[in-house]
């Protein structure tokens, strides 16, 4: 049986759409069929040629936001189009990710982009062939010093002589030789950018609050209307003179005068709706707006939420009232496969909006809903049916429903408490009096920071709409790890990877704020050896910390120390409590591991009396919650020298 190789094998919706096989055994990268089939459509259409300028790999792409053209002549230059054709068919053939898959289209784009495109410049530069900057040293070491300015361009040309050097030469037709010296440059070249690289900002948690609180507003109008919203709609996707003030077939129909007649000029007036363009518009903010609360309250990523289908929503059939939404991703694992994110029942409302909008697009086309995406790319309906309902390749960062600025701006407390978020570093990109420019991945980074600082114990940890979304992360958790990965499948692509890779570092963060930096002096076992150390360091003690802050990350890395807040304070202790299910505070005071403030204990000491306040004084409860009373009493006086 020959040995062959199905291009694209994990990537096929259909058997139809499949391209061309590579005969193994026979393949000469210089003698390539010109008719060679490289893509078809999923109706066995072929839609491109080995030969062909123009590659259209669109049925393979894994989501909307990756590109699925190669245009050759438009980026390369003439006389290297043909060794990058090589190269490309090459990678298509020979490359595969970590797991062995195959390459995506989008890792292929980024070669295309990233690699063979400048090399095809520098060749050019040079005055040489395309492989011949690959195979003399001189000309690598000019191209990488040319080249390789940013991160990105580093780690793929360094992918690329990878590749180059695990294949025969008689393979690639490249007479690639290894120098170590050359991998060394490069290698030094990455762990600088990684130095330069910054990481995802936090959205400051009052500005993450303040957004939700007014996109939720926003939603909520929006629902008040959708009835004749939807009418509406309905003519204005039906013909493209509707609410037009074009002159049309002798009639003159003004945009004021149809939305009068569909009672909408209170609503389109709020969003300075004049025209039908200004609707179109509006239409791609309403879109906006429903994907930042869905990043918001699932942490997805871009392309994850574009690929979400109308029918995404589900529950899970229990009591606890978790809900997720299922996509699909290619994240890390080459191929589309179905992944569910655990949400909030609230998302349910920018789901059902998104649906009754598209149920319209739907019946104007004679198409399933089901069949649609959930964000359709409204540009592609304002002219003839199209023959297929594109999805939105990508949602502008700056098109929502606009919030109030005023209340999103950045103060010195935003700024601050972003700056502490990371590891204490000025963050000079970060301008007080600046509003903030959402981002869709800054939501999923903050989604982890903020449920681990909350703990997830405490419904109440955080306000307004987050304390609906940490209530669900909170029974998700609860359930422990193996029951998470029995029935969320989490891999490195799931929000809960970054949950548990962030976690130490957020730990010792936290630890180094109300623990190391307290305000107030420290009581209890560990409490007191904190505040020795701090006295004996006491004007180096900053700079002691801030030198010595990844030294204390690693140590909550490697499990070394750990760090919780408690009723009373804090707790250091690495093993679990015995005391944590009787719910007793009173073993705090004598534990080894114990950090007490004053003011907790205070807060306790207040609680305390006023729950025995309405208990029945002839009860074994009042008798035992009196005790502790005490108890605490007794502590308070021991650490302070007084029960005032």
């Amino acid at each position: 049986m020959p040995n062959t190789l199905q291009l694209f094998h994990k990537f096929l919706d259909t058997q139809k759409s499949a391209p061309n096989k590579v005969h193994l055994d026979s393949f000469n990268i210089n003698n390539i069929d010109e008719d060679f089939v490289i893509a078809r459509d999923n109706n066995g259409k072929v839609l491109s040629r080995y030969k062909d300028d123009i590659w259209d790999f669109s049925s393979y792409v894994s989501n909307p936001t990756q590109s699925g053209k190669f245009y050759f002549s438009a980026n390369i230059s003439t006389q290297h189009i043909s060794d990058v054709k090589k190269a490309m068919l090459l990678i298509i053939i020979y490359g595969n990710g970590r797991n062995g898959s195959q390459y995506s289209v989008k890792t292929l784009f980024h070669y295309f982009s990233s690699v063979f495109k400048s090399l095809s410049r520098a060749a050019t530069d040079f005055g040489i062939g395309f492989n011949e900057v690959l195979e003399n040293n001189t000309f690598l070491i000019h191209y990488i010093e040319k080249e390789c300015t940013c991160r990105t361009n580093v780690i793929h040309f360094s992918t690329w002589l990878s590749f180059l050097y695990n294949i025969d030469n008689t393979i690639t037709g490249i007479n690639y030789q290894r120098d170590k010296d050359i991998i060394q440059k490069l290698y030094k070249l990455q762990t600088l950018f990684d130095a330069k690289s910054k990481q995802t900002k936090i959205i400051p948690i009052r500005i993450l609050e303040e957004s939700l609180s007014q996109r939720w507003k926003q939603i909520k109008y929006l629902e008040q209307n959708i009835d004749m919203l939807l009418i509406f709609f309905k003519d204005y996707i039906s013909s493209y003179s509707f609410a037009s003030s074009i002159y049309r077939k002798d009639d003159i129909r003004s945009f004021a005068s149809e939305t009068k007649k569909y009672k909408l000029e209170k609503f389109f007036k709020n969003y300075n709706i004049n025209g039908r363009m200004d609707f179109f518009e509006f239409l791609n903010q309403i879109q906006g707006t429903c994907a930042h609360l869905i990043h918001a309250y699932t942490g997805m990523r871009r392309g994850e939420v574009l690929s979400l289908k109308n029918n995404c929503f589900q529950t899970i059939s229990n009591t606890s009232g978790i809900c997720y939404l299922i996509s699909t991703t290619s994240k890390l694992e080459g191929r589309n496969k179905v992944e569910k994110w655990i949400t909030s029942k609230e998302i349910v409302r920018v789901i059902k909006l998104l649906n009754s909008l598209n149920q319209v697009i739907a019946d104007n086309n004679n198409e399933k809903i089901d069949n649609l995406p959930l964000f359709v790319l409204i540009k592609s309906l304002l002219g003839d049916k199209p023959s297929v309902i594109k999805p939105k390749c990508t949602i502008n960062k700056t098109t929502f429903i606009p919030l109030d600025n005023n209340k999103i701006t950045i103060t010195k407390e935003d700024k601050e408490q972003i700056e502490f978020m990371n590891y204490l570093s000025d963050m000079v990109d970060i301008k007080i009096g600046e509003v903030w420019n959402f981002q869709s991945h800054q939501y999923r980074r903050s989604l982890a920071i903020y449920s681990i600082q909350s703990g997830l114990v405490s419904v109440g940890a955080l306000q307004k709409q987050l304390k609906h979304l940490f209530r669900e992360m909170t029974l998700y958790y609860a359930n422990g790890a193996s029951f998470a990965k029995q029935f969320f499948d989490i891999s490195k692509k799931h929000i809960a990877h970054d949950y548990n890779k962030l976690k130490p570092e957020v730990d010792a963060l936290v630890f180094i704020k109300d623990v190391l930096f307290s305000d107030e002096k420290l009581y209890g076992s560990y409490g007191r050896i904190v505040e020795k150390n701090k006295k004996i360091n006491t004007k180096e003690f900053h700079p002691f910390l801030t030198e010595n802050r990844e030294k204390i990350v690693k140590q909550f890395n490697n499990g070394s120390i750990a760090y919780k807040e408690t009723a009373l304070g804090g707790c250091i202790s690495t093993s679990a409590c015995d005391y944590t299910l009787t719910r007793s505070l009173l073993a705090c005071g004598n534990c080894q591991s114990s950090i007490i403030k004053q003011s907790k204990l205070n807060h306790i000491i207040k609680k305390q009396k006023e729950f025995i306040e309405f208990l029945d004084k002839d009860s074994i409860e009042y008798r035992t919650e009196v005790k502790d009373l005490e108890e605490l009493e007794n502590q308070k006086k021991l650490f302070l020298g007084s029960t005032e």
